[in-house]
């Protein structure tokens, strides 16, 4: 028998990756970006960065942001700008824009045109 590790359903992050017919990728962020799920939020697009000059995080989805997850998304944010990619999160939850409000962080992330 295989062992198997179930994550409880409050640690999960499922990503999905979109393109648009603009050639956008998009990851559509589900769940909670916390200490147990910051890594793959970050590998995942640090996977990204060096191919595309855009990239955008829909955080529609994402219900709850720790100090890691917060960590983890200014981490990327600036790793991406790096590697010459612009990371735009898009359609936040309130909750999440609340804290990024709170943090001083909302003008960090804001879409510049």
């Amino acid at each position: 028998m295989e062992n198997q590790v179930f994550l409880p359903r409050h640690c999960k992050l499922i990503i999905e990756h979109t393109v648009s017919d603009g050639g956008t990728h998009t990851l559509v962020c589900r769940g909670r970006i916390t200490l147990e799920t910051a890594s793959q939020f970050r590998s995942e697009i640090q996977a990204l960065t060096p191919k595309h000059k855009l990239l955008m995080a829909d955080l529609g989805g994402v219900d709850s942001v720790d100090s890691e997850g917060l960590g983890s998304i200014l981490g990327t944010y600036i790793s991406a700008k790096s590697d010459g990619c612009d990371l735009m999160l898009v359609n936040v939850n309130s909750r999440v824009k609340d804290l990024l409000n709170i943090t001083r962080l909302e003008s960090v992330f804001e879409n510049k045109k």
